[in-house]
Parts: C-alpha cells; structure tokens; sequence
C-alpha cells in the first residue's frame, strides 16, 4: 500500500465490491459472524436493531449494571 500510496479509503474503494477479492470474502465472513453473535437475521433492518441495542445497553449503564457482549456468559 505505501508503494502504491494507497491509504484504507482507495483499498476499499478498489476492492470492496470484487466478489473475487480476499476483502470481499473475509468482510462476507465477519458480517456473517457479527449477525450469528448478535442474533440477527440478514433480513433485519440492522441499523433499527442496533440502535435498540445502543439504548438498552445504554440504560443498563446508567442503572449501573454491567454491560458485557454477546459472547460472555450470562451472570
């Protein structure tokens, strides 16, 4: 990439959207893994579900409650 003086944006932008390309496939699969993590579905309107999540976790917070991710074992 410095050879080249490439930053992240022109990497992305050159082969974000190349199924063919190693950064499609790995961002495929850590999509794929975030999803099974957080109990999504693909079909779910992500952004919706993530902000609920925000605000919960947001409140759980503000009560003082431990906020942990989603692959801690429940307390």
């Amino acid at each position: 990439m410095e050879k080249k003086q490439w930053g992240i944006t022109k990497l992305y932008n050159e082969y974000f959207h190349e199924p063919t390309s190693q950064l499609y496939k790995l961002h495929a699969k850590l999509d794929a893994l975030v999803l099974q993590a957080y109990g999504f579905h693909p079909d779910d309107d992500l952004l919706e579900k993530l902000l609920a999540l925000n605000l919960e976790l947001a409140e759980k917070e503000t009560r003082g409650e431990a906020v942990v991710g989603p692959w801690a074992p429940a307390q």
